[in-house]
């Protein structure tokens, strides 16, 4: 049956109409009740299964429309039935609840009659529940596993975790998988089924012990040892990464089984001589179709992702940013000898901090920050922090030209691209003043993708070649502190 929606209204609307009568063209979309309409009279409630059959009779009268059933008195939420229904079925009412259903007749002209009423209650039935309920644990994953009774109208199944929700399955299942479990906890899980979409079952209760895992991360590899990678500062990043605690090597086909729980985040590090700008050109052990499907799914799972100078083209493939914002800042020479220090600027827009129609944005306090000391080696009359030394330096930059997305009606480039691009932008070039240049950003997670830091400064680089670097120091105390956070 069609039906049609009635919006209350004043009184004088109700008058109006009155007064203009059958020959004006105007129609109020509703009414108050009208005394002296007839209403529907014989108006039962009878009990079917888990139903409730509703029957009544129609006046007689040809100006009938339909009629309106409104449910313990909410107006609001009344159900309207075009033609002239003589009946109506209500599925889902609580059990030993008393119910109130009124009905009332619509007539032409928007008029309403008013209402009559019946209780109705659905006596109490206890359903049969799922048995043999068992949890096994592995890691932080827990597997339910259960029998359901051999009849019945089953048509899903509730899981609740120390009484709160934690799943819903469709269908006559008997089987629920709940990864990413709170560690070092106790948990009760609760299983029961539902009948007929509304009604639950005796519960099952089971419990299980949830151990500590300290999270562990990866490093993606793109060769088959850290000494066979093909430059000095992607092994020397290797190498370090593996003095870490809980610090693993990943292959990329060790990616689709990886479990997100376990390995909360993957650093992947690309810094070449020579490597043409766009992802599609990144090593093939990573840009190849196989690899960028399973490092989406593992960021899906809720896995983090650290992409480190030329890796955050993978931004694009990976879905992070749109297809038509990829980093265009590049460079891939083989740099040269310079007597000032490479520094990053994590004030954005310096130029405007006392006061200016764009923003200034402090992001010295972040996370990634933490034991570090900001200094001015360069004199640039502001704080920075020194990533690399005078000597000879690869300028292997590969960030985003915010001015290339303009400000859109935000207060500048950077508050656009990070609205944009759902992100933080954490930090520019040293010697940047304004808001041109995204060069280290947060992109937070969503229902598609986890969490992601992209560094694309020059300055983070690995293993200097003229000698030591005097702020390896900060380089190594930024990706840690950047790993740890992304955990």
């Amino acid at each position: 049956m069609k039906r049609i929606t009635y919006i209350g209204t004043c009184l004088v609307a109700a008058l109006l109409g009155l007064a203009m009568g059958a020959c004006s063209d105007f129609k109020p979309t509703a009414l108050p009740d009208v005394p002296g309409l007839e209403t529907v009279s014989d108006l039962k409630a009878d009990i079917a299964g888990h139903n409730i059959n509703l029957t009544w009779n129609l006046p007689s009268e040809e100006s009938v429309e339909g009629v309106m059933l409104i449910t313990n008195g909410n107006f609001n939420a009344a159900t309207t039935l075009e033609g002239r229904p003589t009946g109506y079925t209500i599925v889902g009412q609580p059990m030993d609840v008393d119910y109130l259903y009124t009905v009332k007749v619509l007539y032409e002209g928007g008029y309403i009659s008013e209402g009559v009423s019946v209780h109705a209650t659905l006596p109490y039935e206890e359903l049969a529940g799922v048995s043999n309920l068992r949890s096994e644990v592995n890691g932080r994953t827990v597997t339910l596993t259960w029998t359901l009774p051999a009849e019945g109208d089953i048509t899903g199944i509730r899981v609740l975790r120390d009484g709160e929700p934690a799943s819903t399955l469709e269908g006559r299942a008997t089987e629920c998988i709940l990864k990413g479990q709170p560690m070092d906890s106790h948990l009760t899980y609760t299983v029961e089924a539902i009948y007929e979409g509304f009604y639950p079952s005796v519960a099952a209760t089971t419990s299980a012990d949830i151990p500590y895992m300290a999270p562990r991360m990866g490093y993606l590899m793109t060769a088959a040892s850290v000494a066979d990678l093909p430059d000095d500062d992607e092994r020397a990043a290797a190498a370090w990464f593996l003095t870490q605690e809980n610090a693993e090597l990943i292959w990329p086909d060790q990616l689709a089984e990886l479990d997100a729980d376990v390995y909360s985040v993957i650093w992947i590090e690309i810094d070449r001589v020579g490597l043409p700008l766009g992802w599609q050109y990144l090593p093939a052990e990573i840009s190849n179709e196989n690899t960028i499907a399973a490092l989406r799914d593992y960021s899906a799972r809720g896995g983090s992702l650290y992409l480190a100078n030329m890796a955050t083209q993978l931004t694009v493939p990976l879905g992070i940013v749109p297809d038509n914002m990829p980093p265009t800042v590049y460079g891939n020479g083989e740099g040269g000898r310079g007597d000032d220090v490479w520094v990053l600027n994590a004030y954005l827009g310096w130029d405007f901090k006392d006061g200016s129609d764009q923003g200034f944005y402090d992001r010295t306090g972040h996370a990634i920050y933490k034991d570090l000391t900001f200094e001015d080696p360069n004199g640039y009359g502001y704080m920075n922090l020194p990533l690399i030394g005078p000597g000879q330096r690869e300028d292997h930059n590969c960030m985003w030209d915010c001015n290339i997305y303009g400000r859109g009606s935000q207060p500048d480039v950077i508050r656009n691209f990070e609205l944009t691009t759902n992100s933080l932008v954490l930090a520019t070039w040293g010697h940047v003043r304004d808001h041109c240049v995204a060069a280290m950003v947060e992109f937070y997670g969503n229902a598609e993708h986890g969490r992601c830091i992209a560094n694309g400064l020059a300055a983070y680089e690995w293993n200097q070649n003229s000698g030591p670097n005097p702020y390896q120091h900060n380089i190594e105390q930024l990706t840690s502190n950047i790993l740890n956070y992304l955990k």
